[in-house]
């Protein structure tokens, strides 16, 4: 499976800001939070990744089926073009056997064609599916920070995931009080199916 990372990189580039406007004289209150560790720990993603990853090896499986066809149709087109080639045969067997070879080849075209085609229709199906997809569980995230926020009279909330264009952490030090990413994974999972219970014994 694909690191998760990899799914959850559109949560890095979200700046969590205010949330309401506050009075000049009101006290600042500042909480952290890890978007993409809350991500990482949401059941939907986790489950979401565990679909991508059952569609990623039914694709796998499907080229690897279309590259057992074209290698029977590599086979036979050298078979052929060997046999156009042979002393042992008449002149119209060899021209038979060139012109079965020019069709076979075309055949080896085709099927390159589709794997191609499959691969690129796989690529931007998943993709377009992914960014709806984490794009829909983000704001179900960013609804409970902002709950979470508005309980603890929040002025700022600043995301900890990614790093800054020179490298450096976008938060360099705070205090682990005010981070609330385990607050906000708690909360986003209550909602949480319960395993289903095995079935009694006859």
């Amino acid at each position: 499976m694909k690191s998760i990372k990899s799914f959850t990189s559109l949560l890095t580039i979200l700046a969590v800001a205010s949330f309401g406007a506050t009075s000049a004289k009101a006290e600042l209150v500042i909480l952290t939070i890890s978007v993409n560790k809350a991500a990482e720990q949401y059941y939907k993603v986790q489950e979401f990744l565990g679909q991508l990853q059952t569609t990623q090896e039914q694709a796998q499986e499907k080229v690897a089926a279309i590259n057992e066809e074209g290698k029977v149709l590599e086979q036979a087109y050298t078979e052929l073009v060997q046999s156009a080639e042979s002393d042992i045969l008449t002149e119209e067997a060899k021209n038979d056997a060139k012109e079965d070879a020019r069709i076979k080849y075309q055949e080896i075209a085709q099927k390159q064609n589709e794997l191609r085609q499959f691969v690129e229709n796989v690529q931007r199906q998943t993709t377009a599916r992914q960014n709806t997809q984490m794009s829909l569980f983000t704001k179900e995230i960013m609804e409970v920070v902002s709950e979470v926020s508005k309980e603890r009279g929040a002025t700022m909330v600043l995301d900890l995931s990614g790093a800054s264009q020179n490298g450096m952490p976008t938060v360099i030090s705070f205090d682990d009080s005010i981070d609330i990413t385990e607050e906000v994974v708690t909360r986003i999972n209550a909602a949480k199916p319960d395993e289903a219970a095995p079935a009694a014994a006859e």
